[in-house]
């Protein structure tokens, strides 16, 4: 058997779950009708083998094939996959009150959940909005196994008993539990049944909301993302769908104010781009600060990545900032030789 510390170690290093769950979430985002060839192609895109190398797999695979088995079709799509989502004329993003308390408890259960935990911090901040509370009685029936899966659950206060048919309860659902993610994907079947065992207060998202919202942000995203790498001058040699491709690989990040995003001395392994807000650069020993405020649109942080040179000065947010980032591996694979060829720098960290 295969050590399970050298699995874990590879799958760490390539950051395989990460990028399969961004994959998945820009097959939603996207509402596609074919969600494996949009995961497909996000995966090829970071693949740093020549292209040369599939064509020539092509060919011997063509040469062999009457020998190879065909595979008996499993009907996933006819099992799993929901139609397209079909968005009805003048939807808008439904908007439920809820108390700060609230806010904080459901956000902290959807950045720990599987589906939603590699969600933008802005994306999770809108689903948040559309969760809906919910009030069942003691020996109510949420969900039932076998029925269509239409919501999904959060909940909040009480207790609900997880059973599967055959087998029996299987495990307590209480508070910060989330149960019914895969309603949001598409139509298979309930896996069980979801009763409560006293009254229950909990929080609800149907599957349009979710995608529809996810959609409508996605949009917004990517003309918001391309339109600030067309104004980075190192990257004006970018072709625009390398440009689309490179927008994919950007990671989202919310600063607080006063929170040092880099600071001098540290070793530089992001590239950042500022999406809103504002920071401040300073250096030790300078009561001033050493370049203008950097705002929306703005970036910093490429030479470090560019050398092995410490970061030149310390970034700070002036107020709450929302930052899309770049690892140095990524930028190096992608932008990386254009940074090399290019003699500029906004701000010199």
């Amino acid at each position: 058997m295969q050590d399970q510390g050298a699995v874990k170690e590879y799958i760490a290093k390539y950051k395989l779950e990460d990028e399969l769950s961004n994959a998945v979430n820009l097959a939603i985002k996207e509402n596609s009708e074919d969600p494996y060839l949009v995961i497909a192609n996000y995966m090829k895109s970071l693949s740093t083998t020549d292209e040369d190398y599939d064509d020539d797999n092509d060919d011997i695979m063509e040469e062999g094939e009457d020998e190879m088995p065909k595979l008996q079709a499993r009907g996933r799509r006819d099992q799993v996959m929901a139609a397209k989502v079909e968005i009805p004329e003048g939807w808008t993003p439904p908007v439920h009150p809820k108390s700060e308390a609230s806010k904080e408890f459901l956000l902290g259960v959807m950045s720990t959940n599987k589906l939603m935990m590699m969600l933008a911090p802005s994306d999770r901040d809108q689903l948040m909005a559309a969760l809906e509370a919910v009030t069942f009685e003691s020996g109510a029936t949420i969900i039932k196994q076998g029925d269509p899966g239409d919501n999904f659950y959060i909940v909040e206060d009480g207790q609900c008993d997880i059973s599967v048919n055959g087998v029996g309860s299987v495990m307590k659902a209480t508070k910060g539990l989330a149960f019914g993610e895969l309603a949001l994907l598409h139509n298979a079947p309930r896996a069980a049944t979801v009763t409560t065992e006293s009254t229950v207060s909990a929080w609800k998202l149907d599957m349009l909301s979710f995608k529809a919202i996810l959609m409508g942000k996605a949009q917004q995203d990517h003309s918001d993302y391309l339109g600030f790498l067309n104004e980075v001058p190192l990257l004006k040699p970018v072709s625009e769908d390398e440009k689309k491709t490179l927008a994919l690989a950007l990671k989202e990040e919310v600063c607080s104010a006063g929170k040092a995003v880099i600071c001098e001395g540290d070793e530089g392994n992001f590239f950042y781009l500022i999406r809103d807000g504002e920071v401040k650069c300073t250096k030790i020993g300078q009561k001033d600060e050493v370049s203008r405020r950097l705002k929306r649109g703005d970036f910093f942080g490429e030479l470090a990545l560019k050398s092995a040179d410490k970061r030149a000065a310390t970034v700070t947010c002036v107020e709450k900032t929302t930052l899309l980032k770049l690892d140095r591996a990524t930028y190096n694979r992608m932008i990386g030789s254009l940074a090399d060829a290019a003699d500029y720098s906004l701000t010199g960290h």
